[in-house]
């Protein structure tokens, strides 16, 4: 298949000197070429028109979310207007907007998670220790769509009903869906993801992240998580899984208020100072749900469908991959968590 990502040769990895951080260096520095045969899988060897290079697109979509582009049209706009991109990004030629609606729908969110944990396998040589302590969390993301449409013409079916904190001693309720993540607590990366409707529990999607987090090569010896994922299966399904489970009491499932009948099976008895201290690093996932709301537009919903939103998270999630990769790769590890310095041209 024709189309291929003249950059690749350009540039790799471990092979450039700069002196600031800046979005040439991270185009400079991030290597896809592992990840570019995934991408290619969408591609046909038999289409008559080359398509733009897929990863071309992919850093396309990644200078968007780095960039704080709010639209492909306004994305589009920009790589005609402002041709000194193209080379950046390894493009030829500026692509129509309906180019990366074409290309995400293509290539699809499993690729895309594939490509996340390439990028993941990458990250683990750059930060040894990586994925040994983890913490869950999960949040709400308001989906692209009017819930109060008459029944059966909502425009996005996949989209759910969740709570999202209280107000006014009530429950604040958001139509939309949720993105849950387990990351490192140390690094503060993400390890994996998972994106369902809003409202699907947080307790039932505790084992199967712990299992996708573990397969993808993460040697896992500590899980934290708050109260909604307190439940005697998802203590006993860690300790199975020779990890430490440091898991908030839900009161609501206990008879005793400060612990429950199972708890003298913990490796680390609750309330003690050493489960205090791995408690209080459970704020590295809000924190990473901080960046990815604040700058790299993780709100700015504009799809429908699980699959496509699923699609939006994964490149959100991808982009702050793609730094904490390129600050190791470039010589600046201490800005692998800031977004901002990689924002701007120089």
């Amino acid at each position: 298949m024709q189309g291929t990502d003249p950059s690749q040769e350009k540039y790799g990895q471990g092979q450039i000197g700069l002196s600031e951080p800046s979005i040439v260096a991270l185009f400079k520095g991030l290597d896809l070429r592992l990840a570019e045969p995934v991408l290619r899988e969408a591609y046909s060897e038999c289409r008559r028109r080359p398509p733009h290079p897929p990863a071309a697109m992919l850093r396309a979509l990644i200078f968007q979310k780095v960039r704080q582009i709010p639209s492909w049209r306004k994305l589009a706009s920009i790589l005609k207007h402002e041709t000194a991109w193209l080379p950046v990004l390894g493009l030829e030629r500026a692509p129509n907007h309906d180019c990366f609606s074409e290309f995400t729908k293509r290539v699809g969110p499993e690729r895309l998670r594939r490509v996340f944990l390439i990028l993941q396998s990458q990250l683990r040589l750059s930060y040894p220790g990586l994925g040994q302590r983890i913490a869950m969390d999960s949040t709400i993301v308001r989906g692209y769509s009017n819930p109060r449409r008459q029944k059966g013409t909502v425009s996005d079916p996949d989209a759910a009903w969740g709570v999202t904190g209280q107000k006014l001693n009530k429950p604040v309720h958001v139509f939309g869906y949720k993105l849950q993540i387990a990351c490192d607590a140390d690094f503060g990366l993400p390890l994996d993801y998972t994106v369902v409707p809003a409202n699907r529990s947080d307790s039932r999607l505790y084992y199967p992240t712990l299992l996708s987090t573990k397969e993808a090569g993460n040697h896992v010896n500590v899980v934290i998580a708050d109260a909604g994922y307190d439940s005697k299966r998802n203590i006993l399904l860690t300790i199975k899984h020779h990890a430490i489970p440091i898991i908030k009491l839900n009161p609501r499932r206990s008879k005793e208020k400060r612990k429950r009948r199972a708890d003298y099976l913990l490796p680390v008895r609750r309330d003690s100072e050493e489960w205090n201290r791995y408690y209080n690093m459970r704020t590295s996932a809000e924190r990473v749900f901080a960046r990815l709301r604040v700058e790299l537009g993780l709100d700015h919903l504009k799809l429908r469908r699980l699959t496509r939103v699923e699609v939006h998270f994964a490149t959100c999630l991808i982009t702050m991959t793609a730094i904490a990769l390129t600050a190791a790769a470039t010589g600046f590890s201490q800005l692998a968590l800031c977004i901002e310095p990689w924002r701007y041209y120089s």
